[in-house]
């Protein structure tokens, strides 16, 4: 059945309580996020029962709906003669919790650009497969077109970061922009000394590509700053000197201590996971790889997704993506399953539908059509998963670039110097074949079980 995303648009603000109970709106693969003011004036259950909505999230105040890879075409309808909500929440309006507060903020800073960031990845890949194949040269135009399209959002990231982060608090965009285009501008100057000195400290310009942590706090601090100026500066005088002298003060600070400190917080992240992964990486893999869909339940697994990143851009790898594949792979391989032991047509083909999703990396229709609806289904993902997992930390299975939606056309990117992709091959087959075994299994019991206390 075809939806009318514009009427589902509207059905979701009347029972949302209205625009006036909407602070802001995002979206992310497959979910809506609307940051709600008052939850009380939600129905849940009213939201769940529309045409098109497979499951809504309440998650800390945030309400998720989950609609599938059809979402932006909700949130393009939910901006129709609507009242802006895009706006940041006002200081105080908040009642949720720290954690709660963090999540919504990374979903909303990380979610809007994901799709290309996912195309990218499968990009990156070809080019990966096309040179280890020997196909392509470093020395080819062709190498040297993917690798631009493939390492450019990356390497500017900060500039992304600051779009997204400028509407979450309330920042000027343009000034934003400028802000991390400053932060990111010295890698682009091979002249400029790699250290500069001052007050005895070493002050580093060129640690900013890629930069998850800087950028956001850079922006942060901006919006404040903006805020206080608008305050003083009489509004004739304020076109020009409020973005003036709010680069200028934001600047020397993010480049004399914001910056620094961050760089230093991530490189202490990043060092940490690295030491825990170590004590035992496949213990680590099992672990969280088997908990992996657990996040995305809960709708709070952009609390992870920074992790990798920074991963990347500290160490210049990462391992956390390489088990949430065999997590992907697991519920994959539970939902194939299901199309074979479906007892109705209705049954196999929101299998089927959810399958496709999950191929591509998309794993909410999978989750909440089938696995989660049939408990077993769902902690046979789980366990095939903790398998795979357990297979790339024993191999210490590793990606060079950032993976932010998980499917096969990504596999060259754990082809590197201390990574083989066939060992991540082998880890998602296992993760896939385990669990599509035990429900095929699982199908064929309960029929068994139905046919005896029928008989």
């Amino acid at each position: 059945m075809k939806i009318d995303y514009v009427k589902l648009a509207q059905a979701i603000r009347e029972q949302v309580g209205g625009d006036d109970n909407i602070s802001h709106i995002s979206h992310c693969a497959t979910r809506l996020r609307l940051t709600i003011r008052d939850i009380t004036r939600v129905d849940v259950v009213a939201i769940s029962g529309l045409p098109g909505v497979i499951r809504v999230v309440n998650a800390s105040g945030q309400l998720q709906v989950v609609v599938g890879p059809q979402v932006e075409q909700l949130y393009m309808a939910m901006q129709q003669d609507a009242t802006p909500v895009t706006k940041a929440v006002k200081p105080g309006a908040d009642e949720r919790g720290i954690a709660g507060r963090v999540l919504a903020t990374l979903g909303a800073i990380f979610t809007p650009y994901i799709g290309v960031l996912a195309g990218i990845g499968v990009i990156k890949g070809i080019m990966v497969l096309l040179q280890t194949q020997g196909l392509v040269g470093r020395d080819d135009l062709l190498f040297a077109m993917f690798n631009a399209l493939a390492s450019g959002v990356f390497v500017f990231l900060p500039l992304f970061i600051a779009v997204t982060a400028a509407d979450r608090f309330g920042a000027s965009r343009f000034t934003a922009l400028a802000l991390t285009a400053a932060m990111v501008f010295p890698l682009t100057q091979p002249e400029l000394p790699a250290q500069f000195s001052l007050f005895g400290l070493s002050i580093s310009l060129k640690i900013y590509g890629g930069a998850v942590i800087p950028a956001i706090l850079a922006v942060l601090l901006l919006s404040k700053v903006e805020r206080r100026l608008k305050q003083w500066i009489p509004e004739v005088a304020a076109l020009v000197f409020v973005p003036c002298l709010a680069l200028l003060i934001c600047g020397f600070v993010v480049f004399t201590v914001i910056g620094p400190l961050a760089d230093y917080a991530g490189v202490g992240i990043a060092r940490g996971y690295s030491a825990l992964y170590q004590l035992s990486p496949m213990i680590s893999g099992a672990l969280l790889a088997g908990i992996g869909q657990l996040f995305v339940v809960f709708g709070v697994h952009w609390g992870i997704i920074p992790l990798a990143m920074i991963n990347i851009q500290v160490q210049g790898y990462d391992t956390i993506m390489a088990m949430f594949m065999s997590a992907v792979m697991g519920q994959f391989g539970a939902v194939a399953g299901a199309i074979f032991i479906a007892r109705s047509l209705r049954d196999r083909q929101i299998a089927i539908s959810a399958s496709l999703s999950a191929f591509f990396g998309i794993t909410e229709p999978a989750l909440y059509g089938v696995n989660l609806k049939y408990r077993m289904l769902f902690v046979f993902g789980c366990v095939g998963a903790a398998l795979g997992g357990g297979i790339t930390g024993w191999l210490q299975v590793k990606t060079y670039s950032f993976l932010p939606v998980l499917n096969v056309f990504e596999l060259g990117l754990f082809e590197g110097p201390e990574s083989k992709m066939i060992y991540e091959v082998a880890a998602m087959t296992v993760a896939f074949l385990t669990p599509f075994i035990l429900t095929l299994i699982y199908g064929r019991w309960t029929l068994r079980q139905l046919n005896t206390s029928g008989a």
